[in-house]
């Protein structure tokens, strides 16, 4: 027995066929809305990437983007200023509609315009008509209307927990937004919160950091360079401690102040000491100075921390430091006197040591003080005390080490608490390569040998000899 095949209806296949093309035709439209908002939406996220400091590019692309997904609509970004309401970007089909749009704000922001609701009360709302709430909104539905627009659907815009405007999407037809619109509107409210927090954000970041550029700037003033920059690096740390530390140190101050002073009024005063302290500070600065303490006139500093170039190098830095802040006084000494501000010297006397010190922060956890204590201190203060007006006082060790390139003379020595033996002290007359050559100086150096020779002190009998000693070790070399 055969089995054959029952005809199937062909109107049945022909509503089958239907059906089928036009759920595929639905499913190719809802693909295309989905493809088009994941590409909108990540067109304004990468606008809000590269405009982190600006909210401005952020709403126009969101406008933009609102109109390539609404392009029968008008889509506008509305903030709030003091107690009005302003367009900041608008979008839509037609140029001309926009513009009209755009000249009737600002607008006063009144609970009884739709902008004003919004905004107000921090909540969103879809009209269906505009004219049948006229009732609601007796001050801003006439607008809408007399401006073509039947429908509108407005979201707020908050910056944190504060609605600061409105994203809208007006509409000449009647009818609310799709559920999946709505959602499209949601997201772009959400990206125009993210532009303005981050505005907000980094407005305040640049505010808090020039804050602190211009605290840091005056507190820099108050503290040592090599101090501040420590602690602006993180090597520094609040906290009383000390360490033992080999330094040279210098002290130094103007001669007969308190009689200078008597001699002044308050301002001429205030500009001749300021003046000097600020040209002497600029020397102290090219030569790596630590900056330990202006005392009126006084002043202390030291080498060898936190920074060190060595001990010896460390010696000479401060050494030349003094050397040239006496050169530099005598400058601003003549000048004074040309101005009338002076009319005896003005001089200051330096004293300068090489030891070891204790060197640390002292003081309490509420207030301290980076500085240097001990004998060598007291020392250097004592040989400033004992130098001439105008001279620099170096103790035994400081002149040993820079004494292959400095001409000094040794004047008394000098007894300090704390020192078991007086200690021998020599005053600066000069360096050797400033002198070498003149008729009464001679001064030779190489990497084996050091030859000084001030023929200013020495009689002819002295010099007899010196130059009998010379001949034979002359003789001892050629051998």
């Amino acid at each position: 027995m055969s089995h054959r095949k029952k005809p199937v209806n062909s109107g049945v296949s022909a509503k089958i066929s239907k059906a089928t093309g036009r759920r595929s035709a639905d499913l190719e439209h809802a693909l295309e809305e989905a493809l088009n908002r994941q590409a909108a939406t990540a067109e304004i996220l990468k606008v809000i990437s590269n405009s982190p400091r600006q909210a401005q590019p952020v709403f126009d692309s969101i406008v933009q983007a609102g109109l390539r997904l609404f392009p029968e609509a008008t889509i506008s970004i509305a903030l709030r200023e003091a107690d009005h309401v302003v367009v900041v970007a608008i979008a839509g089909p037609d140029p001309d509609g926009v513009e009209a749009w755009r000249h009737r704000f600002p607008s006063p922001l009144h609970p009884e315009t739709i902008h004003g609701h919004v905004i107000l009360n921090g909540t969103g709302i879809d009209i269906a008509d505009v004219a049948a709430v006229q009732d609601r909104f007796m001050v801003g539905a006439g607008n809408f209307l007399a401006s073509g627009y039947r429908a509108v659907t407005m979201l707020p815009i908050s910056d944190g927990d504060t609605t600061v405007g409105g994203l809208a999407v007006l509409r000449s037809d009647t009818g609310e937004l799709s559920t999946d619109q709505f959602e499209v509107l949601q997201t772009f409210a959400a990206q125009a919160d993210i532009a303005i927090a981050n505005t907000r954000l980094l407005n305040d970041m640049r505010a808090a950091n020039e804050t602190l550029e211009n605290v840091s700037e005056q507190l820099a003033k108050y503290m040592p360079p090599q101090l501040y920059r420590s602690i602006i690096a993180g090597d520094q740390q609040a906290a009383i401690e000390s360490h033992r530390k080999k330094l040279t140190i210098f002290f130094s101050d103007i001669v007969d102040f308190a009689e200078i002073t008597d001699q002044l009024e308050a301002e001429e005063l205030t500009s001749l000491l300021n003046e000097y302290l600020s040209e002497m500070s600029k020397i102290a600065q090219e030569h790596g100075a630590y900056f330990d303490k202006f005392i009126g006139d006084a002043m202390m500093f030291y080498f060898g921390d936190t920074d060190s170039r060595g001990i010896r190098e460390d010696a000479s830095a401060c050494v030349r430091m003094a050397i040239a802040m006496q050169r530099r006084l005598a400058d601003l000494q003549a000048g004074w006197r040309a101005q009338g501000f002076i009319d005896r010297p003005f001089r200051a006397r330096i004293g300068i040591n090489t030891g070891f010190c204790t060197v640390g922060n002292f003081g309490s956890d509420n207030r301290m003080d980076y500085t240097i204590i001990g004998r060598e201190v007291n020392l250097t203060a004592r040989l400033e005390a004992e130098a001439e007006p105008g001279g620099i006082l170096l103790a035994a060790e400081t002149y040993a080490m820079v004494k292959d390139w400095l001409r000094v003379e040794e004047r008394d020595a000098v007894t300090v608490k704390g020192f078991p033996k007086p200690i021998r002290t020599y005053a600066v007359t000069g360096i050797y390569e400033e002198v070498a050559g003149h008729g009464d100086f001679i001064h030779y150096e190489d990497e084996f040998c050091t030859l000084t020779i001030d023929r200013d002190r020495m009689n002819s009998d002295q010099m007899a000899r010196v130059a009998h000693s010379l001949k034979s070790i002359l003789s001892d070399l050629e051998r």
